[in-house]
């Protein structure tokens, strides 16, 4: 199912495919985007990037926002095959996960299918990169489609006010009038993963006239994307929550995360209310 956010990360890669060979570690080359047929399998398959090096060869972005950990190894194996299927060329797969909540032990960067004897029969990679564990001087210096990923990174030796500072920098001077817009929106929309509607309009206050203005961001709205970014809130808000309960309630296991990623706006309001009345995990979801 594709994420509330799939068409911001989508717009992003069509915007500058080369600028997202440096996030992920590969040389530049020249690049352009395959519209290849995995739409039969799903729509989220269809960031590919041709790289046309000597050889050419393609690489595979996947965007994870929720908890489907034991699920994307396989789609990352799937969609791989199927675009070498379809290209004959190498492929190079990454998953991109926007926030802690999609990680999963199951993300180990490998797929391996054992033989009765224990033997190995197939043996797959891919790579998996956590947006949070990431400095965000890696997406400050780098290129533009890659710089709305700034906020989700990891922030320590900074601040997200330092932040949206340094990327305002950067795109007022290297950015087209229409390129900002796009790259603001872009950003406002991706803060939803980390923060609440109502510090991402703070942090960004400057830029939502721009962003209303935003061709991208009007397209979304057109494409019924406002049901997205509804979503996106709160999403914002459960991670807010997390938050604040893992403070005083510890880690939570992975039954009571899959309940909180379940649960609604209204039933994630109510518990933020009756946090400081509960000792547990367990006294706090209740059914």
């Amino acid at each position: 199912m594709p994420t509330p956010f799939d068409a911001t990360t989508k717009e992003l890669v069509r915007f500058q495919p080369e600028d997202w060979l440096a996030l992920l570690g590969l040389p530049p080359e020249p690049c352009e985007l395959v519209d290849t047929d995995l739409a039969t399998v799903s729509t989220e398959a269809d960031r590919l990037i041709q790289v046309n090096s000597t050889p050419p060869y393609l690489v595979h972005i996947e965007f994870q926002a929720g908890h489907d950990g034991h699920a994307v190894p396989v789609r990352m194996l799937r969609y791989n095959v199927l675009a070498d299927a379809q290209t004959s060329l190498s492929v190079l797969s990454y998953v991109i996960l926007l926030r802690p909540e999609a990680d999963s032990p199951a993300l180990t960067g490998a797929v391996e299918r054992l033989r009765p004897n224990g033997s190995r029969y197939l043996a797959f990679e891919y790579g998996v990169i956590r947006l949070w564990k990431l400095p965000v001087a890696n997406i400050l210096r780098g290129g533009l489609a890659t710089l709305p990923l700034a906020l989700l990174c990891d922030l320590s030796a900074t601040t997200a006010e330092n932040v949206v500072s340094s990327m305002a920098t950067r795109i007022e001077t290297e950015a087209r009038v229409e390129s900002k817009r796009k790259l603001w929106a872009s950003t406002y929309l991706l803060a939803g993963v980390r923060y609440a509607p109502q510090i991402a309009g703070k942090l960004l206050e400057k830029a939502v006239a721009e962003m209303k203005e935003s061709m991208t961001y009007q397209k979304i709205l057109a494409d019924g994307r406002e049901e997205g970014i509804a979503q996106g809130v709160a999403l914002g808000e459960r991670r807010f929550f997390l938050k604040m309960a893992t403070r005083r309630l510890g880690e939570p296991d992975a039954a009571t995360l899959a309940k909180i990623e379940q649960a609604s706006a209204i039933t994630i309001e109510q518990w933020g209310d009756a946090l400081d009345q509960v000792e547990t995990w367990a006294e706090l979801v209740k059914a």
